[in-house]
């Protein structure tokens, strides 16, 4: 695993998480989010990709979400269910196979991760996700990791040190 790290504050929602200091580094979600890749897609090096950021906005539809009882794993269930449309109709992704699903507790928030596998057609190749969605204030985030199968155990242990280094309101 990698042994340096940096630490990233984002100025809008005030979340920090650290990441790989190899690792090269991108704005995502207008500018509330974060991507971060090693290596190179179409070479023999594995490539592993990794963004955060918010799903939600500060819009009155949110607003008014924040004043009503939700049932937050139900609500985490419905992102997941978006995420994984959106892979079949964007990403291309065919024979797409959820392999775990299960909620779990960050930083006092309920959360949900899930990893999957799918077959990209137009690349030619397999790829494993695991996302974990979690609200927060109203917010939900989106964390998500990428990379080919072959990789998983590699990248899964930067993904879990990336997500417990996560805070949602950094000093």
């Amino acid at each position: 695993m990698d042994r340096s790290w940096k630490r990233y504050r984002n100025p809008n929602l005030g979340y920090c998480v650290s990441y790989p200091s190899r690792w090269s580094r991108g704005s995502a979600f207008d500018g509330s989010g974060l991507f971060l890749e090693t290596g190179v897609r179409n070479s023999a090096k594995p490539g592993g990709e990794i963004d955060i950021g918010p799903l939600s906005d500060d819009s009155e539809a949110t607003a008014d979400a924040r004043l009503k009882p939700v049932d937050l794993g139900e609500n985490l269930r419905e992102n997941l269910k978006e995420h994984l449309d959106g892979l079949q109709k964007f990403a291309r992704a065919e024979r797409l196979e959820v392999i775990d699903q299960h909620s779990l507790d960050l930083q006092g928030s309920t959360a949900l991760f899930a990893k999957d596998r799918y077959y990209d057609p137009l690349e030619r190749t397999h790829w494993m996700e695991e996302v974990i969605f979690v609200q927060h204030k109203g917010e939900v985030y989106r964390m998500e990791l990428q990379c080919p199968p072959d990789q998983i155990k590699r990248f899964e242990a930067v993904f879990t040190y990336f997500v417990n280094s996560f805070e949602f309101d950094c000093k």
